[in-house]
């Protein structure tokens, strides 16, 4: 078995969440790791992947950090409508913070999740991708793209 390290803990953990999330309020969307994979399947889709993360000391005089990741979201919706109100329950509840899990893995698959604290984030913006583009220039998939860009931190000294 091998386990997840921390980025990608963050990030699977974050899809989880999402999924809870839609399944809570009864939307229904493909939760995928890349825009490969975005693109093949039909809209609503949403993209979680880990952007830059920031290492910022944690105490003076030592080499301890406290990682802070950027976490993007690609809303990939069927109309403007859809966007707005992914974007906003999306934002609603991933500002109250994240279960953190790590994940171990088996033949490509998760098998085993271990609850191991709460991701604090905060939001760093949301922006319409493509705002100044005629939508019928577009590929259907990017006509209602929306991004949601996220700071998240496990609060723990490295």
């Amino acid at each position: 078995m091998a386990h997840f390290r921390q980025s990608r803990n963050i990030e699977a953990s974050v899809i989880d969440r999402i999924k809870e999330i839609l399944n809570e309020v009864g939307f229904t969307s493909n939760v995928e790791k890349t825009f490969t994979q975005a693109y093949e399947v039909s809209l609503p889709v949403i993209v979680v992947r880990v952007g830059e993360t920031a290492h910022p000391a944690a105490e003076i005089s030592t080499t301890a950090t406290r990682r802070k990741v950027q976490v993007l979201i690609d809303i990939f919706a069927s109309n403007d409508g859809q966007r707005l109100d992914f974007k906003d329950c999306l934002i609603e509840y991933l500002k109250e913070g994240i279960t953190y899990y790590e994940y171990t893995t088996g033949n490509s698959k998760f098998q085993q999740k271990i609850k191991n604290g709460l991701l604090k984030v905060s939001i760093d913006g949301d922006n319409q991708v493509f705002p100044d583009i005629d939508k019928s220039t577009l590929e259907e998939h990017d006509r209602n793209r929306h991004l949601v860009v996220l700071s998240v931190s496990l609060g723990q000294i490295e």
